[in-house]
Protein backbone atom coordinates (compact mmCIF):
# COMPACT_ATOMS: atom_id res chain seq x y z
CA UNK A 1 0.00 0.00 0.00
CA UNK A 2 0.93 3.16 -1.04
CA UNK A 3 1.32 5.92 1.38
CA UNK A 4 -0.23 9.92 0.41
CA UNK A 5 2.44 11.55 2.01
CA UNK A 6 5.15 10.20 -0.31
CA UNK A 7 4.01 12.34 -3.20
CA UNK A 8 5.15 16.08 -2.86
CA UNK A 9 2.02 16.91 -4.87
CA UNK A 10 -0.49 15.09 -2.58
CA UNK A 11 0.83 16.85 0.93
CA UNK A 12 -1.90 19.80 0.42
CA UNK A 13 -4.12 18.58 2.93
CA UNK A 14 -7.43 19.97 4.53
CA UNK A 15 -9.92 18.02 7.26
CA UNK A 16 -12.66 16.65 5.04
CA UNK A 17 -14.90 19.18 6.35
CA UNK A 18 -12.79 21.88 4.55
CA UNK A 19 -12.67 19.83 1.45
CA UNK A 20 -16.91 19.29 1.78
CA UNK A 21 -17.60 23.00 1.48
CA UNK A 22 -20.32 24.12 -1.04
CA UNK A 23 -19.54 27.90 -1.21
CA UNK A 24 -21.41 28.40 -4.36
CA UNK A 25 -24.12 31.08 -2.22
CA UNK A 26 -21.79 33.08 -0.06
CA UNK A 27 -25.07 33.90 2.01
CA UNK A 28 -25.63 30.20 3.27
CA UNK A 29 -21.97 28.49 3.02
CA UNK A 30 -22.79 24.21 3.88
CA UNK A 31 -20.59 21.67 4.58
CA UNK A 32 -21.38 17.96 4.13
CA UNK A 33 -19.51 16.60 6.57
CA UNK A 34 -17.76 18.62 9.98
CA UNK A 35 -15.29 15.13 9.96
CA UNK A 36 -12.00 16.71 10.48
CA UNK A 37 -9.75 13.87 9.34
CA UNK A 38 -7.22 15.24 7.29
CA UNK A 39 -7.45 14.25 3.56
CA UNK A 40 -5.61 15.42 0.15
CA UNK A 41 -6.97 18.54 -1.52
CA UNK A 42 -7.29 16.61 -4.90
CA UNK A 43 -7.95 19.91 -6.55
CA UNK A 44 -5.04 21.63 -5.65
CA UNK A 45 -2.80 18.41 -6.47
CA UNK A 46 -4.77 18.77 -10.33
CA UNK A 47 -4.13 22.19 -10.37
CA UNK A 48 -0.66 21.86 -10.08
CA UNK A 49 0.18 19.06 -11.84
CA UNK A 50 -1.62 20.58 -15.15
CA UNK A 51 -0.22 23.74 -14.45
CA UNK A 52 3.42 22.08 -14.79
CA UNK A 53 2.52 20.88 -18.15
CA UNK A 54 1.52 24.01 -19.24
CA UNK A 55 -1.85 24.05 -19.23
CA UNK A 56 -4.95 25.60 -17.81
CA UNK A 57 -6.36 23.83 -14.68
CA UNK A 58 -9.89 23.74 -16.66
CA UNK A 59 -8.16 20.39 -18.64
CA UNK A 60 -9.18 18.14 -16.29
CA UNK A 61 -11.68 17.76 -13.56
CA UNK A 62 -10.71 15.98 -10.30
CA UNK A 63 -12.58 14.80 -7.13
CA UNK A 64 -12.49 17.03 -4.22
CA UNK A 65 -10.73 14.66 -1.98
CA UNK A 66 -8.51 11.80 -1.27
CA UNK A 67 -8.38 10.05 1.88
CA UNK A 68 -6.18 7.81 2.86
CA UNK A 69 -7.29 4.80 5.27
CA UNK A 70 -5.55 1.65 6.98
CA UNK A 71 -6.41 -0.75 3.39
CA UNK A 72 -7.53 1.66 0.71
CA UNK A 73 -7.64 5.10 -0.69
CA UNK A 74 -10.48 6.57 -1.12
CA UNK A 75 -11.50 8.88 -3.71
CA UNK A 76 -14.34 11.16 -2.63
CA UNK A 77 -16.58 13.73 -4.49
CA UNK A 78 -18.85 16.13 -2.61
CA UNK A 79 -22.31 17.42 -4.26
CA UNK A 80 -24.55 19.36 -2.02
CA UNK A 81 -26.46 20.23 -5.46
CA UNK A 82 -29.02 18.13 -7.26
CA UNK A 83 -27.13 15.31 -9.58
CA UNK A 84 -29.30 15.53 -12.63
CA UNK A 85 -27.61 17.54 -14.53
CA UNK A 86 -23.82 16.24 -12.25
CA UNK A 87 -24.38 12.41 -13.42
CA UNK A 88 -21.98 13.31 -16.80
CA UNK A 89 -19.52 15.77 -14.69
CA UNK A 90 -18.92 13.49 -11.88
CA UNK A 91 -18.18 10.58 -14.05
CA UNK A 92 -15.69 12.74 -16.07
CA UNK A 93 -14.17 13.37 -12.58
CA UNK A 94 -13.66 9.80 -11.85
CA UNK A 95 -12.22 8.98 -14.76
CA UNK A 96 -9.74 12.25 -14.57
CA UNK A 97 -8.89 11.49 -11.06
CA UNK A 98 -7.80 7.95 -11.80
CA UNK A 99 -5.50 9.23 -14.53
CA UNK A 100 -4.04 12.26 -12.82
CA UNK A 101 -3.38 9.65 -9.50
CA UNK A 102 -1.67 7.05 -12.31
CA UNK A 103 0.50 9.51 -13.58
CA UNK A 104 1.49 10.89 -10.30
CA UNK A 105 1.96 7.72 -8.31
CA UNK A 106 2.86 5.46 -11.60
CA UNK A 107 0.33 3.25 -10.32
CA UNK A 108 -2.29 1.24 -13.06
CA UNK A 109 -5.60 0.57 -13.31
CA UNK A 110 -5.48 -2.67 -11.74
CA UNK A 111 -3.88 -1.22 -8.60
CA UNK A 112 -6.78 1.16 -7.65
CA UNK A 113 -9.03 -2.03 -8.57
CA UNK A 114 -7.47 -3.36 -5.66
CA UNK A 115 -6.69 -0.28 -3.06
CA UNK A 116 -8.52 2.49 -3.81
CA UNK A 117 -12.16 3.07 -3.51
CA UNK A 118 -14.68 5.98 -4.97
CA UNK A 119 -17.31 7.42 -2.47
CA UNK A 120 -19.94 10.31 -3.50
CA UNK A 121 -21.29 12.29 -0.79
CA UNK A 122 -24.43 13.75 -1.65
CA UNK A 123 -27.86 15.62 -0.51
CA UNK A 124 -30.32 13.53 0.30
CA UNK A 125 -32.64 15.97 0.06
CA UNK A 126 -32.09 17.59 -3.14
CA UNK A 127 -31.75 13.87 -4.45
CA UNK A 128 -34.91 12.00 -3.46
CA UNK A 129 -35.48 9.79 -5.95
CA UNK A 130 -33.20 6.85 -7.11
CA UNK A 131 -32.37 7.74 -11.23
CA UNK A 132 -31.83 3.78 -11.60
CA UNK A 133 -35.46 3.40 -10.73
CA UNK A 134 -36.28 5.91 -13.62
CA UNK A 135 -38.43 4.12 -16.16
CA UNK A 136 -41.88 5.07 -18.06
CA UNK A 137 -44.07 2.39 -16.23
CA UNK A 138 -42.58 2.73 -12.51
CA UNK A 139 -43.97 5.37 -10.01
CA UNK A 140 -40.88 6.89 -8.28
CA UNK A 141 -41.02 7.24 -4.60
CA UNK A 142 -39.13 7.52 -1.55
CA UNK A 143 -41.04 4.33 0.10
CA UNK A 144 -39.38 2.69 -3.03
CA UNK A 145 -35.87 3.87 -2.53
CA UNK A 146 -36.34 2.81 1.24
CA UNK A 147 -37.07 -0.68 0.17
CA UNK A 148 -34.37 -1.73 -1.77
CA UNK A 149 -32.12 -0.08 0.30
CA UNK A 150 -33.50 -3.03 2.54
CA UNK A 151 -33.00 -5.43 0.49
CA UNK A 152 -30.00 -5.12 -0.83
CA UNK A 153 -28.56 -4.79 2.81
CA UNK A 154 -30.20 -7.84 3.86
CA UNK A 155 -28.53 -9.41 1.28
CA UNK A 156 -25.20 -7.76 2.18
CA UNK A 157 -25.32 -5.19 -0.37
CA UNK A 158 -25.05 -1.57 -0.93
CA UNK A 159 -27.08 0.49 -3.01
CA UNK A 160 -25.33 2.66 -5.43
CA UNK A 161 -27.10 5.36 -6.85
CA UNK A 162 -26.79 7.58 -10.50
CA UNK A 163 -24.92 5.04 -12.43
CA UNK A 164 -21.91 4.78 -10.85
CA UNK A 165 -22.31 0.84 -9.89
CA UNK A 166 -20.44 0.36 -13.26
CA UNK A 167 -17.48 1.71 -11.95
CA UNK A 168 -17.22 -0.70 -9.29
CA UNK A 169 -14.71 -4.09 -10.36
CA UNK A 170 -13.72 -1.79 -13.28
CA UNK A 171 -11.86 0.92 -11.64
CA UNK A 172 -12.15 0.47 -7.80
CA UNK A 173 -12.75 -2.13 -5.26
CA UNK A 174 -15.61 -0.28 -3.90
CA UNK A 175 -17.67 2.11 -5.15
CA UNK A 176 -20.41 4.05 -2.44
CA UNK A 177 -23.05 6.73 -2.38
CA UNK A 178 -23.73 8.20 0.58
CA UNK A 179 -25.92 10.33 2.23
CA UNK A 180 -24.03 12.69 5.02
CA UNK A 181 -25.27 10.48 7.57
CA UNK A 182 -24.72 7.20 6.06
CA UNK A 183 -21.05 9.01 5.28
CA UNK A 184 -20.30 9.97 8.45
CA UNK A 185 -20.93 6.00 9.70
CA UNK A 186 -18.43 5.26 6.84
CA UNK A 187 -16.14 7.47 8.54
CA UNK A 188 -16.63 6.12 11.84
CA UNK A 189 -15.90 2.52 10.61
CA UNK A 190 -12.40 3.35 9.34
Amino acid sequence: MISLNDYELFRTQKSLKELSIDDSDADNIQYMTNSQLSAVDFDIAKRTYVNSLGLSEEQADSVDALLQTNDSIAFIEFKNGKMNNEKRKVKDKIKDSLLLFSAITGKTISYTRQKADFVLVYNVEKNPLPNQLKKDLVQESQARTEIAKHFLQKGKQEFIRFDLERFRTLYFREVHTYSKEEFEEYLAGI
